[in-house]
């Protein structure tokens, strides 16, 4: 059978598409491009915005213009909430969800043209285990450690999507590590949904300190880096456990959505800006020159043109040095979307432009104090002659050489391209 994927969203959505891939050449089907012609079609939806359950729709649609008699799956997040609409706006075959994407392997063999749908309803599911690392020839493994949320955050439907928390077992992630770093991986990144909630529904409830310090151990030679964090596992005892792992990557993407206290409020964020600047100041004091990256909605409801002031000069105070910008999409079933006093959307785009540029400034900032510096680049492409790869901070390096594909080597940083470090190898 041939198998074609299209993958939308998070991290976590990545690590589990490469995990059914896997679980797909495993069992003999050959993979496809998605814009080639195949027997089953797998969509990994994401509905995190308007935007992002038009283009999981569009994706859909796409692979029936080009095999109408293919099988076509929806899973994911959009595929959770929405069911009957991607059944009806997508010509689905079968809608998964996303808990236990195993499944679709399986309901892919033996999918009969009978609307299959499969989903979560309300129980809280079990941990998806689902094998870590991807196809030969990656240099960077994603490791899910923990599903689900329970924050509810006034303008997101993820909890509703993904279900209540839930951890991977530490020893299985552990093991799991050690053996991404037997088949040659050198960075492991660990992902969930609220990486920072991991170990709370385990027995002894371990924390995410414990596992990455157990981790570190396990691979020792393999980078290892954090996904999303919520600015309270920062702490005193956070920073002083792990500064001293040779192989943890000093970047940590702290969520901060507002820089606005009123805002953060509105959102039900659970920390205020003192907490936060508090946790890039623990960050920098025992990692000096870190990469303290983050996330910012502008235009939420009831966000005026103070607030949205007040927002983004704490994000340059905090000297942030990358920002994503997005702008609030109200989502339907979430408190915010009956919020009153909406920003208008032609508001929002305007502001998120100079968000965006403000933002770029912080993040040239930070790309300039990196030459004259050697850092250690992992090396992953190549592209005209010129191989790219990213430093412990996830800063993007370019550098000439040859056949550098999964090394690891010292580079003196000599300048900056955009948003590319350029540099030299350093030859011993």
């Amino acid at each position: 059978m041939k198998a074609a994927f299209y993958t939308l969203g998070c991290k976590a959505n990545q690590f589990e598409t490469q995990a059914l891939e896997r679980l797909f050449v495993e069992h003999g089907h050959q993979l496809v491009p998605f814009d080639g012609w195949a027997d089953v079609y797998i969509v990994n939806t994401c509905t995190v915005t308007a935007l992002s359950d038009k283009k999981s729709r569009n994706a859909a649609r796409r692979c029936k213009k080009i095999n109408p008699d293919a099988r076509l799956i929806l899973c994911g997040c959009y595929a959770q909430v929405k069911p009957e609409e991607a059944k009806a706006m997508c010509g689905a075959d079968a809608v998964v969800g996303t808990a236990d994407k195993s499944r679709v392997l399986s309901i892919a063999e033996g999918l009969s043209r009978d609307g299959v749908t499969q989903l979560w309803h309300g129980e809280k599911p079990a941990f998806d285990i689902l094998p870590a690392g991807g196809l030969s020839g990656r240099t960077r493994a994603l490791l899910k450690v923990q599903d689900g949320c329970q924050n509810f955050c006034t303008y997101c439907r993820i909890p509703y999507a993904r279900g209540p928390e839930r951890s991977m077992p530490f020893s299985y992630a552990v093991d799991e590590a050690a053996r991404l770093a037997g088949e040659g991986y050198r960075e492991i990144v660990l992902t969930g949904i609220e990486i920072s909630a991991y170990g709370r529904d385990l027995p002894d409830s371990p924390t995410l300190t414990d596992l990455v310090e157990a981790i570190c151990r396990a691979a020792p030679g393999v980078r290892i880096r954090l996904g999303s964090l919520e600015p309270r596992t920062v702490t005193e005892d956070f920073a002083a456990r792990l500064a001293p792992l040779p192989n943890l990557c000093p970047q940590f993407h702290l969520s901060l959505q507002s820089g606005c206290d009123k805002t953060l409020k509105a959102m039900n964020r659970k920390y205020d800006t003192a907490r936060y600047r508090l946790s890039c100041e623990i960050l920098r004091e025992h990692f000096p020159g870190c990469a303290i990256t983050t996330d910012l909605i502008v235009g939420f409801a009831g966000e005026t043109g103070q607030d949205f002031e007040d927002s983004l000069r704490f994000v340059e105070e905090c000297k942030l040095c990358k920002v994503h910008v997005f702008p609030y999409s109200r989502r339907e079933g979430t408190r915010g979307y009956d919020l009153p006093e909406q920003v208008p959307n032609a508001l929002k785009a305007i502001r998120a432009q100079e968000a965006a540029r403000r933002c770029g400034a912080l993040e040239q900032e930070y790309l300039r104090s990196r030459i004259g510096l050697v850092r250690p680049v992992l090396f992953e492409q190549e592209e005209d002659g010129w191989f790219t790869g990213h430093i412990p901070e996830y800063c993007l390096v370019r550098a000439k050489g040859e056949a550098l594909h999964n090394q690891i080597l010292p580079v003196r940083i000599t300048g900056v391209r955009d948003t590319t470090l350029t540099g030299e190898i350093v030859y011993e």
